[in-house]
């Protein structure tokens, strides 16, 4: 029966192998004891080839007889013990180095692995044991089969390498280098050509000239290599001659503005020996970019000690601490965002309408939104005590994330844009009509905020309302400390504006204030840390003093801030827009100029209409970018201003923010929009896509945001809010870097806050992190 079994199979190439598909449960063990028997197994399921354990066997029949129509009966048990250490000098040397990339080793080098060829007929059916790893009497063609699953490539190792590993391609100037003349004169390879830096030098394989590279990441420059070719354009390719070596070496092409590699060496061998470089003798005696990189996410740790060194306490997983999280390379920001949403960051958020049942409809729950937060909720809220080494997240990472670019990747992600994802991630797929919607726990950070528009001439009023769920507050560009109720206070006094006045029938200037409708039961405070240095955009760490950090019963008062809406005793409404005032109108004076540069009138309206109606030279080139439109020269009527108003209206606050660092105005808008008024993102977003026309792409029918405007969303009157969790950011950039977050608990009946440091759980004793890496705050009303 065996054979029989084992030869109709297929084998997949890669296997998830490594957890069960309903807990998170693994086959892996510790180096047992003598005679003692492993604890962990998995049953890796013959027919559909899914991790299941002994646990949720059970499950898993019901589940294929209920979805497939028969039981899936067979089963290779595996369990693998881990073999006794091995004193390692290497291993144990002080100097540890970096892994730059997860090494392939064997499971025979690692782990013994014990198996067992199994029938496993449904509930309260004894399981029959066909073949076992002890027995000596295996068939070849069984054992081949059987060596062949246990040693098929993990999925989870395959995740983890691509984690960790560099993707490096070519571009169409490594594609195409011509080697150079040799050069007349000899050249300094020891020193940059234009200062005295000996290291971090940069050889351009064009003409030879040796440039120092950017400062970054804690190596001195003064980007000399860069200004060469901003000088010499045809000269895009430079190499770092500190990391040249037979195997590796750092190549950047500025025109491409990335890293990148040639097709194969000989082309670099030939350029380099020309100068008399021999690469094959070469020794890199530098750390190449990834080395530095890898380094500097090692030190943007989080303090794990007091000021004496003495480490914080340890506090082991349970109900009222939920469990940690194991990052999965660059996981830290999904990782804080659900220990905040899951452990009280946000009171009483929480998706038990799922239930802790998996459906029986479901075969592939790997795949299944449900399955994967039922998963999670097992694990983080029913029963963390039997992980205390915290859980891996694949899964549901990979489940959550596969509709999303950035989310789906292996890349650090900024943590209060996965929040904003999540959320409206959960409501497509959960909270989609009115019979769902009053459970949706994303109500509790949600709230109306109101825009009061003043005409400075005419004194006459103009009241909107938007949802929101956020608050992103400008903090000064400077390294200087400063208070979050003075940024609060400046945030709500609002700015002046310029604006068509519906009753004064001119463009005049506004007073634009906003102020809070109704206040909502958490409200998220987002402080944007971004300046520009040197023109990139670089995360600030400025000292933010905050109401209850150091005390729980200091709270943040909104109530001054509480709008009371249109006073019809005091106040006067501008009247409602007009359609002639509303409609789009071109200028006159720039269709006049671009049909006298040979467009037609049409394409001069729809080029004007799509950059603004701001001027000729913004039209042309929109023109430029868009000749091969097959409808550029159809006839153009601009649509209804109503249909476009919700989709592509702004915080003005925030436009000014991004303004006010000189970029241009169509992309700001455009960046603010799509990445739904996030400033942080906006700045990375506009950087990242210079290029960008600033045309805003088209949309179809209302947003989720315009459906909740139906919908009364918080409270209208105010109350007290304390700070209830904190999430930390320490790198360069959002989007690198690592993440934890602070939540507010009671320890052994005292209020304390609990360091949420991936897998590990521990008192904080410190609040200066919260004060100078604060990303999120949380705030709950009392």
């Amino acid at each position: 029966m065996a054979e029989a079994i084992l030869e109709s199979i297929t084998i997949p190439a890669v296997l998830s192998k490594d957890e069960c598909i309903y807990c998170f449960e693994s086959p892996y063990n510790e180096s047992l004891v003598l005679n003692a028997s492993p604890k962990h197994f998995l049953n890796i399921c013959l027919d559909c080839f899914q991790a299941v354990c002994n646990r949720h066997l059970p499950l898993h029949s019901k589940v294929t007889k209920h979805a497939c129509g028969s039981i899936h009966s067979n089963y290779l048990t595996i369990a693998k013990v881990e073999k006794p250490k091995q004193e390692d000098a290497q291993e144990n040397n002080n100097n540890k180095k970096i892994k730059l990339q997860v090494i392939e080793k064997s499971e025979d080098e690692t782990h013994d692995t014990f198996w067992s060829l199994q029938k496993f007929n449904g509930e309260n059916v004894p399981r029959t044991v066909l073949l076992e790893s002890t027995e000596t009497n295996v068939s070849s063609t069984s054992l081949e089969k059987i060596e062949k699953i246990i040693r098929a490539k993990s999925q989870d190792f395959e995740d983890k390498k691509n984690s960790w590993e560099l993707e490096i391609s070519t571009c169409p100037h490594t594609e195409n280098f011509q080697i150079p003349a040799k050069p007349e004169d000899a050249v300094n390879m020891n020193q940059c050509s234009s200062c005295d830096l000996t290291q971090n030098l940069w050889f351009c394989l064009h003409c030879g000239n040796i440039g120092c590279g950017r400062e970054q990441i804690g190596i001195d420059g003064h980007s000399h290599a860069l200004d060469h070719y901003r000088n010499n354009s045809n000269h895009p390719l430079a190499i770092k001659l500190g990391s040249l070596s037979s195997s590796t070496y750092d190549l950047y092409c500025y025109a491409c503005d990335d890293e990148t590699r040639f097709p194969d060496n000989v082309n670099l061998g030939a350029a380099l020996q020309i100068y008399g470089i021999n690469i094959q003798e070469k020794i890199a005696d530098e750390k190449t970019l990834v080395q530095l990189q890898v380094e500097q996410n090692e030190n943007w740790q989080f303090r794990m000690v007091d000021s004496s060194g003495k480490e914080f306490k340890r506090l082991l997983p349970s109900k009222d601490y939920g469990c940690g999280l194991i990052n999965l390379g660059n996981s830290c920001y999904l990782n804080s965002v659900l220990q905040s949403l899951l452990n009280g960051g946000v009171p009483n958020w929480s998706l038990d309408f799922l239930g802790s049942e998996f459906p029986l409809d479901v075969v592939y729950p790997a795949s299944n939104l449900k399955c994967q937060w039922i998963k999670l909720l097992n694990a983080m809220k029913c029963e963390p005590e039997i992980y205390p080494n915290g859980i891996k997240p694949t899964t549901f990472k990979k489940c959550v994330g596969k509709s999303h670019e950035e989310f789906s990747s292996n890349r650090q992600q900024d943590a209060m844009e996965f929040l904003t994802f999540l959320s409206d991630l959960l409501d497509r797929k959960f909270f989609y009509d009115s019979s769902s919607a009053d459970s949706n726990p994303n109500d509790l950070v949600r709230f109306m905020m109101e825009d009061r528009l003043q005409c400075n001439k005419c004194g006459k009023v103009k009241y909107s309302y938007e949802p929101a769920e956020a608050i992103q507050l400008p903090l000064e560009e400077n390294d200087d400390p400063q208070d979050l109720l003075e940024i609060i206070k400046a945030y709500f006094e609002g700015q002046t504006i310029e604006f068509k006045c519906a009753n004064c029938k001119e463009t005049v200037t506004a007073n634009k204030r906003p102020g809070f409708k109704s206040l909502p039961q958490t409200l998220v405070l987002n402080p944007i840390r971004i300046k520009l240095q040197n023109w990139i955009p670089v995360k600030t760490s400025n000292e933010l003093s905050l109401p209850g950090l150091s005390d729980k019963d200091d709270v943040l008062d909104l109530s001054s801030y509480l709008s009371q809406g249109f006073n019809p005793q005091a106040e006067d409404l501008l009247p409602d827009e007009d359609e002639s005032d509303t409609k789009f109108t071109p200028n006159q004076c720039s269709i006049s100029q671009l049909i006298e540069m040979g467009f037609t009138q049409n394409a001069s309206a729809r080029a004007l209409f799509n950059t603004g109606n701001q001027d000729a030279e913004s039209a042309m080139n929109w023109l430029f970018q868009h000749m091969d439109d097959p409808d550029l020269n159809d006839s153009f009527v601009a649509p209804p201003t109503d249909l476009k108003k919700d989709e592509t209206e702004v915080d003005e606050t925030s436009l000014t923010s991004i303004l006010s660092m000189g970029l241009n105005p169509n992309l700001c808008r455009k960046a603010l929009i799509l990445n739904n008024g996030d400033v942080n993102r906006s700045v990375e977003w506009i950087f990242n896509n210079m290029d960008d026309d600033g045309r805003l792409p088209d949309t179809e029918g209302p947003t989720e945001r315009q459906q909740r405007k139906q919908k009364d969303l918080g409270y209208s009157t105010s109350r007290p809010y304390a700070l209830t969790a904190v999430v930390c950011h320490k790198g360069n950039s959002a989007h690198s870097g690592h993440y934890v977050v602070f939540i507010r608990k009671l320890v052994t009946g005292e209020w304390k806050w609990v360091l949420y440091n991936d897998e590990k759980l521990v008192v904080a004793e410190s609040i200066e992190d919260m004060k100078t890496n604060g990303y999120i705050y949380f705030y709950t009303r009392c």
